[in-house]
């Protein structure tokens, strides 16, 4: 019997087979040329930093999928995942939401922004994957981008492909800068699991890169990814912030305790990041490095200014600290040390304005060099005296010019240290010291400060900064150095029942380093707050508060 076609399949079987045909040629011409590819993997890694950084690929969103392609005759839509991952601990949070996200290239129909929509669901398809575009030029290896806005520090990493169609081999790699080179965390090869979770010690990272080398065994040419999830700790958040004729303005003094601690996270996490980018390396090759990138350890506190458009009492401090240690080679019989004020804590010097000034709740704060401070209320209505003022921008006037001895404009009371200083034990005293060797200076601080204090920095803290003479003038320069503050602390009312306290801030690769235990309404006696600083280029310092 003679087999008759229909109308339909006789024009539809001829590209049928012309679709399997070339489909299986270009599969096997794709498996031929594997390990080539596998042995380009490094150099195609450089090429990806180099020309192909995602910042300059924008997702096109193609559409129109006929049914050939990635998912080849039959996409064997079989649904969900075939290995599952453990829940992510509930302290981590899945950061791939916020990250912008880039292709090299995408097959027609899919969609790199599938990788972050928060579905796990490993369905081969354009409706819940991303694929490369073979054969229109998207030959593997292909690479798939997450970039965030801020570094963001990442423990763990989970991917998820298509079931069916288990992505063999790849890669993940990170960078802090958008032009920095490609560091690896993780190499796979022979993968069949649908799902797998990396974990590997915490990276601070601005940028991941999943380098898709090779394909399922059934279609080697096609890298999927259905999702991708980077976790790491909850991070700290800067809290409601104003500003007001230049000054920032917080609500309460528990918000000026949050910002604090989340400069300190931004400077370490900022620094460790610009470390951990050239593993390997001796602190004198890093501190040539930091010279020909212009590595400023401070820019986390510049970006925080910028925000708000301040001019912060850092970077007036700042500038003349660097100006004086060039010029006068850290000499103070020539003119003494700019850095010297009381204020000694970056990240406080980072929310108040060049004249010392901050405004918490209703409450103006405006900050002295000699330890004292000045507190302002801000009742509606002005205010006499101090020369007649009757508005803030007066008093706040009077208050950044006052004399010794001039009279004080009403709603304002001047605190002095050595008024509140009890004769048996302190809350606020401290020692320091700036030797050096000739190649290496070693700034340390320690100090202790509670009480009314508290926009000072309350509790103990020992500091330990780096200074390198390069070219015959003081630069600050990474060392490895460390900071120790313990000792024992007694109660506010009458100096007794002692409490001891301790914290180790280890030894890391830093320009400034500090250990800090948070207290209040508490006191010290004379030698009993004590620390310990190293620096491998100089020293080690061992100091106790005394008077």
């Amino acid at each position: 019997m003679k087999l008759k076609l229909s109308p339909r399949l006789a024009w539809q079987l001829p590209l049928l087979l012309i679709f399997l045909v070339c489909c299986t040629e270009l599969e096997l011409k794709e498996q031929d040329q594997q390990t080539v590819q596998d042995l380009n993997l490094s150099s195609r890694a450089h090429l990806s930093k180099e020309l192909l950084d995602s910042t300059l690929r924008a997702e096109k969103f193609p559409k129109g999928n006929n049914g050939q392609g990635p998912d080849g005759p039959n996409n064997g839509n079989n649904g969900g995942s075939q290995e599952s991952i453990t829940a992510a601990a509930a302290t981590l949070v899945n950061y791939a939401p916020q990250a912008a996200v880039s292709a090299e290239s995408t097959f027609p129909g899919y969609s790199v922004l599938k990788i972050k929509d928060g579905s796990r669901n490993t369905t081969v398809g354009p409706s819940y994957s991303w694929a490369n575009n073979h054969p229109a030029g998207g030959t593997l290896p292909e690479s798939v981008f997450l970039k965030f806005g801020t570094l963001k520090n990442i423990e763990r990493i989970d991917i998820y492909t298509s079931s069916g169609y288990a992505l063999q081999n790849y890669t993940i790699q990170f960078r802090t800068t958008p032009t920095a080179s490609w560091i690896t965390l993780v190499t796979v090869v022979g993968n069949t699991l649908v799902s797998r979770s990396h974990t590997f010690a915490p990276v601070n990272l601005l940028e991941v890169q999943i380098i898709c080398q090779r394909g399922p065994a059934s279609q080697t040419v096609y890298g999927r990814l259905n999702e991708v999830e980077l976790y790491g700790q909850p991070e700290p958040y800067a809290p409601p912030i104003g500003v007001e004729n230049g000054m920032l303005v917080f609500n309460t003094l528990d918000d000026v305790d949050q910002a604090i601690s989340y400069l300190e996270y931004k400077y370490d996490q900022y620094t460790d990041a610009f470390v951990s980018q050239y593993p390997g390396k001796t602190i004198n090759e890093l501190n040539d490095i930091e010279g020909l990138v212009n590595f400023n350890d401070e820019q986390p506190f510049i970006d925080f200014e910028n925000q708000y458009g301040i001019v912060s009492l850092r970077s007036q401090l700042t500038s003349a600290e660097d100006y004086w240690m060039e010029t006068t080679g850290g000499d103070e019989t020539i003119s003494p040390d700019p850095d010297e004020t009381y204020m000694d804590e970056v990240e406080i010097r980072t929310i108040v304005n060049s004249y010392g000034e901050v405004k918490v709740g209703s409450t103006y704060y405006v900050f002295n060099s000699d330890g004292s401070y000045y507190e302002y209320v801000d009742t509606g209505g002005g205010g006499g005296g101090g020369g007649g003022c009757s508005t803030r921008e007066c008093i706040l006037k009077v208050l950044r010019d006052r004399a010794s001895g001039q009279a004080l404009p009403a709603n304002v009371r001047h605190i002095n240290s050595v008024m509140l200083i009890l004769p048996e034990c302190r809350y606020l005293a401290k020692d320091k010291g700036k030797p050096d060797n000739g190649t290496w200076r070693m700034k340390w601080k320690v100090k202790i400060s509670t009480g009314e204090y508290r926009l000072w920095g309350h509790g103990a803290k020992a500091i330990t900064k780096s200074w390198k003479k390069v070219d015959g003038k003081w630069k600050r320069r990474t060392a490895n150095i460390s900071a120790i503050v313990f000792g024992d602390i007694v109660s506010w009312a009458d100096c007794s029942a002692q409490a001891a306290i301790d914290k180790d801030s280890g030894v890391k690769k830093k320009r400034r380093i500090q250990a800090k235990v948070s207290f209040y309404n508490s006191k010290a006696k004379s030698g009993q707050i004590k620390s310990y600083h190293s620096h491998d280029g100089y020293g080690n310092i061992a100091a106790a508060i005394t008077w």
